[in-house]
């Protein structure tokens, strides 16, 4: 890191479009879960009907699909705690 800002601008750019991409996957996470809980909650309202059962499967798949890509939407702890909270002991 340099002392002048205007050193630092193309790292700061490129910073900024890895955060836009990172919002845009957690954007898209996010409207998946919910699409999948609202379906999951119909599909137990009717477990006989094709099209909930077609529609939670495809959306359990886009979620791993996710998942896959960007593993730490579906990690058990956030990866802040981390990089920045004390170690335990």
């Amino acid at each position: 890191m340099s002392m002048w800002l205007y050193d630092d601008a193309r790292e700061l750019e490129e910073f900024q479009n890895y955060q836009k991409e990172v919002r845009r996957i957690e954007r898209e996470y996010l409207e998946i879960r919910v699409l999948l809980r609202d379906a999951e909650a119909d599909y137990r309202g009717d477990p006989d009907s094709e099209y909930l059962t077609a529609k939670v499967k495809y959306l359990q798949k886009r979620l791993n699909d996710l998942e896959s890509k960007a593993a730490r939407l579906a990690a058990d702890h956030p990866l802040e705690i981390s990089l920045f909270a004390p170690p335990h002991g």
